[in-house]
């Protein structure tokens, strides 16, 4: 029987794609004797949603000092596997040896790392990508933890979330968007955003129409019913695309520039700044059936839990 700490990026700049990326790694696991979640002392509370995995609990620690928590459960837990999920480079330079017989670095970006394994779900990404020589690399779409997918239930959502990000004029332009699309008065638009409010909106016709949140709990039962999406290209995209939602989007960070690059390569994206700066026609239908097709083409939720439940394993066994 293990141990598995995960630490996920929770610092206020990170997000919360770290914290969910690793809490839906974390159903592939089998039967620890603990799962612990390491987290920000600063983070927000109010976002950190009740998670069991295959009804074993975790352990959430607020650390202030993370080394200081890691020596601590050291000394109380044996065989421990560590997961690190964060771009923050004195972290990234830890001798995590020191503390777990095996180490997991989740990690979609070229950094120097030490670990036993490497875990990259980046799509189209090239296995030549990491330089690493030491840990065994697993790389491509294979590897992005989807885990449970609710069965799809009648489209009438179009979803405009853009993340963390200071968000007012792009949810604006992206209003303005649909407003020009002429969008079905039975679609209701939401809004997911901790910046923007209702006084934010400009210029808008389709008031009637809109939906606001800071934030969503169960973004999944949103997912199966979302026709359209509009937002940054993180790691909530590839969720939408195995949801089989078509997904208009802007680049926002230079973490997220591989997915933009690769699911535009694809065809399995709109480009957010080309298609609301062009004039509406009919044809943006017809490339909304084109970027459904596409994702069908490449998301496969089966191909997914069969492989990760396979990686898991050898985790636990290696």
């Amino acid at each position: 029987m293990n141990t598995y700490i995960f630490i996920p990026d929770t610092n206020k700049k990170a997000g919360l794609g770290h914290l969910f990326r690793c809490l839906k790694y974390s159903c592939f696991l089998k039967k620890p004797d603990k799962i612990f979640f390491l987290i920000n002392k600063k983070f927000n509370k109010k976002y950190l949603i009740k998670f069991n995995n295959n009804k074993l609990k975790i352990n959430y620690i607020f650390y202030e000092n993370l080394i200081n928590t890691l020596n601590f459960l050291k000394k109380n837990n044996k065989n421990i596997i560590t997961f690190l999920d964060s771009y923050n480079k004195s972290i990234q330079n830890f001798r995590f040896k020191k503390i777990s017989n095996k180490h997991i670095n989740i990690l979609d970006f070229k950094m120097k790392c030490r670990s036993d394994f490497l875990i990259d779900h980046t799509f189209n990404r090239k296995s030549g990508y990491h330089l690493n020589k030491g840990p065994k690399i697993f790389v491509g779409l294979k590897n992005f933890p989807i885990f449970k997918k609710l069965k799809i239930i009648k489209k009438k959502i179009i979803l405009v979330n853009f993340g963390s990000v200071r968000d007012k004029s792009l949810i604006n332009k992206s209003i303005l968007f649909l407003q020009k699309l002429k969008i079905n008065k039975s679609y209701k638009i939401l809004i997911i955003s901790n910046h923007f409010k209702k006084k934010h909106l400009t210029h808008c016709k389709i008031k009637n129409q809109i939906i606001y949140r800071d934030f969503v709990k169960n973004i999944d039962e949103i997912y199966r019913k979302t026709f359209l999406s509009i937002g940054a290209c993180g790691i909530s995209l590839y969720e939408k695309c195995f949801y089989n939602i078509p997904c208009i989007v802007k680049c926002l960070a230079k973490n997220q520039y591989y997915n933009f690059k690769n699911f535009k390569a694809k065809a399995c994206i709109l480009d957010f700044d080309r298609v609301t700066n062009s004039k509406v026609d009919s044809a943006i239908n017809k490339k909304i059936l084109n970027i459904k097709k596409n994702i069908k083409r490449n998301f496969d939720f089966n191909v997914n839990k069969k492989h990760l439940t396979y990686l898991f394993k050898e985790i636990d066994e290696n």
